[in-house]
């Protein structure tokens, strides 16, 4: 996703501190950050996380899905199951209308939601897209 590697890399810049040092104050290697500074990866849920708390962004912003960038306030992520519950009530959803439309496997749904598991970031999207909703409120990051 070329637009978080834009968006990470001006927001480095704008910090004006060099990428090692912006690594070590998130907890992750450089070479992590390399990667998603090169477009080779998108970072795992919990560093996107770490890195949208660090710069004070949306999550939806560091991706590129939206423009602008409002100031928000927010909340620590529940653990994922716990959301995706939240989730389904909220939309009055089966799991099964979840799984097939946004086609994630079953057993990777039912990983979330036995907590075995958490999404990858595509999947979030995917999650954001189905429910037309932001990354942030599936994250459980905004209400």
């Amino acid at each position: 996703m070329p637009k978080f590697a834009g968006i990470l890399e001006e927001l480095i810049f704008e910090s004006g501190k060099d990428h090692k040092t912006v690594a070590a104050e998130l907890g992750i290697s450089a070479s992590c950050l390399t990667d998603y500074l090169k477009h080779d990866v998108l970072p795992s849920v919990s560093n996107l996380i770490k890195i949208a708390d660090y710069f004070n962004r949306s999550t939806d912003f560091l991706l590129g899905r939206e423009e602008d960038d409002k100031a928000l306030t927010f909340k620590i992520c529940p653990p994922f199951f716990e959301r995706l519950e939240f989730l389904k009530k909220q939309y009055n959803c089966t799991s099964y209308k979840i799984y097939t439309q946004t086609e994630i496997t079953k057993s990777r749904f039912y990983d979330w939601k036995n907590g075995k598991r958490v999404p990858t970031v595509e999947n979030i999207i995917k999650l954001a897209e189905f429910f037309d909703c932001r990354v942030d409120f599936i994250l459980g990051r905004e209400s």
